[in-house]
């Protein structure tokens, strides 16, 4: 629609037509954005505001989102008809946040949200972790790019359907007001979506091979490749029966789990030499050995994190100094390891539906608090596993845990609500649990 108007008529009861007049363009640009940062639903369903002139070396990025499958999503928002300018801008910034690691934009994303009507996200990784718990941060890249603007132009139509055929994940939506009994409407028209793509067609997810080639130049241009090589080596070694699954930034290595796999390690690429993350998952390990597994980390040099423990290498000197200290700490904790985790997870599972039977009636509780209310922070993903293996008739108040932000279980929401209110806990007009008024605190 880059030649055409979009207009709208009105039906009479009497079967007469009137034309409804459009708003004109400058009262419009003084409230869309104002309007999409409200609603951000206006956008598309499940989006996740996380920034607004969020600084890149580009220049500041209009709107910065995370969309309901946990991609980073970039939007180019213009206050007329998008151009050539416009595709052009929104690629140099997707390109500036490609160049980052995930755990660098989860910084970049901590530091300046909060503003201009951005909710403010103190801890991205345990954010992101709680509302995406089965995917990994990586999973943040590569970020898909939107442009959005009140109509577009022939040229930035062509520029953005050719990269949308080649397989870049790239979508153009233009607005459009309209005055109508004293209110103003919007419309929006998809011009480009994303899902429009030609059967057969690649999409922006990459292969394997085009991960490993990423890591691989990644791993030149910062000369790591040789360091990056000997601690893999290392892990490869201890870890014989593991699966590894290479990244653009690094390699995964998962072991055997209740008949699946679960990631054990990661090794990143860092801003300054290799990063190596250890996930101390309480279904995995009998809880007194991983007590002393995470006594054993902090005394030679691990590091907590949000989703467990980090042991910086910047370099190889470092790297000869402690390998046998890291070797020793890896092979310990693969032996501690309990592929067929049913006691440990049942006796984790009875710990949280404990700690809910003691949220009074009225009060919630989020994932992540209910995870640090055991001593156990990084295992938010797991309560939710424990909540999923309740029994249909239970007394465990289930329906108290709600994601981060107030917002209820995607799949047994109706009922959730309804217990909820049944207790005296109202909604607000997102449908979000007041956590101010509403969350339990012990």
């Amino acid at each position: 629609m880059a030649t055409d108007e979009l207009r709208i008529w009105a039906l009479g009861e009497e079967r007469d037509v009137e034309a409804v007049p459009s708003v004109a363009g400058v009262n419009l640009e003084d409230i869309l954005e104002e309007t999409l940062v409200r609603r951000p639903e206006m956008l598309e369903a499940g989006l996740h505001l996380v920034g607004r002139q969020t600084p890149t070396e580009g220049g500041p990025l209009d709107l910065l989102g995370v969309d309901a499958g946990g991609r980073l999503v970039v939007y180019e928002l213009k206050r007329e008809k998008l151009t050539r300018e416009a595709v052009t801008q929104c690629i140099d910034y997707a390109a500036a946040l490609s160049a980052r690691t995930p755990a660098q934009i989860g910084e970049l994303i901590s530091d300046h949200s909060g503003q201009r009507g951005v909710g403010k996200i103190e801890d991205f990784e345990a954010w992101y972790q709680e509302w995406f718990a089965e995917n990994e941060l990586s999973d943040l890249l590569p970020p898909r790019l939107v442009l959005v603007g009140l109509g577009v132009d022939e040229r930035a139509e062509q520029m953005a359907r050719f990269l949308h055929d080649g397989g870049i994940d790239i979508s153009v939506l233009t607005f459009f007001g309209f005055h109508l009994e004293g209110r103003t409407l919007l419309a929006r028209q998809i011009e480009i979506d994303r899902e429009g793509a030609a059967a057969g067609r690649r999409t922006t997810g990459q292969s394997a091979a085009e991960r490993r080639l990423a890591l691989d130049s990644r791993l030149t241009e910062k000369g790591l490749a040789v360091l990056f090589g000997e601690v893999a080596s290392t892990l490869r070694a201890a870890l014989p029966d593991s699966t590894q699954r290479a990244g653009s930034w690094g390699i995964s290595f998962s072991l055997a789990s209740g008949g699946g796999r679960r990631r054990f390690c990661h090794l990143w690429v860092a801003e300054v030499g290799v990063r190596l993350e250890w996930f101390p998952h309480p279904e995995s390990y009998d809880v007194a050995a991983l007590g002393t597994l995470k006594s054993d980390a902090e005394r030679c040099g691990w590091r907590p994190t949000n989703l467990g423990y980090a042991f910086d290498i910047p370099d190889e000197a470092m790297w000869n100094g402690y390998r046998e200290g890291v070797d020793q700490f890896i092979v310990t904790a693969r032996e501690s390891w309990n592929p067929m985790p049913t006691d440990a997870a049942e006796s984790f599972r009875e710990r949280v539906w404990s700690y809910l039977r003691s949220v009074p009636s009225g009060k919630v509780v989020t994932y992540g608090q209910v995870a640090k209310g055991l001593g156990v922070p990084e295992a938010a993903q797991a309560v939710g596993g424990a909540l999923r293996a309740l029994p249909d008739e239970t007394d465990v108040p289930w329906h108290r845990v709600v994601r981060v932000g107030g917002e209820l279980n995607a799949t047994e929401n109706r009922e959730q609500r309804r217990r909820l209110e049944d207790e005296g806990v109202s909604f607000d007009g997102d449908d979000l649990v007041d956590l101010e008024e509403y969350q339990w605190r012990e």
